[in-house]
């Protein structure tokens, strides 16, 4: 499968880093083909900007910045993100990279009955990512919003069957090196369980 990787994280440093090296690691020794989107490592500007949004509609007239993104994902067959949580979703840059990037006539076309999706070459979407957050405090209190949003929000943009897959590490802040350590052990056996 060509499984594309898109990374938001400042520090290259971070345990997020280390899921996507994990993650990417797996997919390699699977034997599917990988790109990545490093947001930070590129210093994407996330900010959609008056002009883009009056030709928002308009596929033509997307900023030529954007082709290697464009590219990116009418190549995928998954588009897996990795990130922290930070206010119940993901970081800003990468709510601002799917604002630009997954638009009308991209991601989805806009008919008389609705959405329709443009992405039908995906057929998986996951996440990986980091929560302060306890499982109970995130998915019952909360009610999982970043999750919703990437998993549910996406998924009709992209293939009818198209699958998703969550690995979230839960209260980062108190995890012990052995917790994070058994999270990455995860991260590479889900991973090594998509079909190639």
């Amino acid at each position: 499968m060509r499984l594309l990787f898109v990374h938001a994280h400042p520090l290259e440093g971070s345990f997020t880093a280390a899921t996507r090296d994990t993650a990417i690691a797996a997919a390699k020794a699977k034997g599917h083909e990988i790109r990545l989107i490093d947001l930070y490592a590129e210093a994407f500007a996330p900010t959609l900007t008056a002009d883009e949004w009056q030709s928002y509609p308009d596929p033509d007239a997307i900023d030529a910045s954007l082709d290697p993104h464009l590219a990116a994902l009418a190549w995928a067959e998954g588009v897996i993100f990795i990130h922290p949580t930070w206010w119940s979703g993901p970081p800003a840059i990468l709510k601002g990279w799917l604002d630009r990037v997954w638009r009308p006539g991209i991601a989805f076309h806009v008919g008389p009955t609705g959405l329709q999706p443009a992405l039908t070459n995906i057929r998986l979407i996951g996440v990986i990512t980091s929560l302060g957050a306890t499982w109970a405090q995130y998915n019952l209190l909360l009610g999982a919003p970043g999750r919703k949003q990437l998993l549910r929000g996406l998924r009709g943009c992209t293939h009818r069957r198209t699958k998703t897959l969550w690995l979230a590490q839960y209260a980062i802040d108190a995890s012990t090196p052995q917790r994070r350590a058994a999270h990455l052990a995860k991260i590479a056996a889900r991973i090594a369980q998509i079909a190639v």
